[in-house]
């Protein structure tokens, strides 16, 4: 799915994740997963997508305001990734949330006083499996 500013956007559904279960990158070696609920093979995709672009991994979970609620973010760039919670100053607060500082870290510019996130009209993209199923 197209974005604005040339960016893209591949929804990660259940059958998807599914279908990359035994996705390898070829590499002898793949490195530790930056955060234990990305599959392998979503981690093996992300390595190797990286060496022809850089890529964002954007994840949110909220569950009607409890605690526990957050967002993930990760970029790899040339197989390398480069931004992950274990980065200094990952856990930030808005506008410069751990998505936005991936999607600026990819070339998102926010425009108009929105942030990244907005910028991108991620917002419009919130039920995954409602926005991959507009785009078939």
């Amino acid at each position: 799915m197209s974005l604005v500013q040339g960016f893209s956007l591949l929804p990660i559904t259940d059958v998807f994740a599914s279908e990359l279960a035994g996705y390898q990158t070829g590499a002898s070696a793949v490195p530790a997963k930056p955060i234990e609920s990305m599959s392998d093979g979503l981690h093996a995709l992300a390595i190797t997508i990286s060496h022809s672009t850089s890529v964002a991994y954007v994840s949110t979970y909220y569950f009607g305001g409890l605690p526990g609620e957050g967002q993930d973010a990760l970029v790899w760039d040339k197989g390398r990734l480069t931004f992950s919670p274990a980065t200094q100053g990952y856990d930030r607060i808005w506008p410069n949330t751990p998505i936005s500082q991936a999607l600026r870290m990819i070339g998102v510019v926010a425009e108009n006083e929105m942030d990244e996130f907005d910028t991108v009209d991620l917002g419009k993209h919130r039920k995954t499996h409602r926005w991959a199923e507009s785009v078939k």
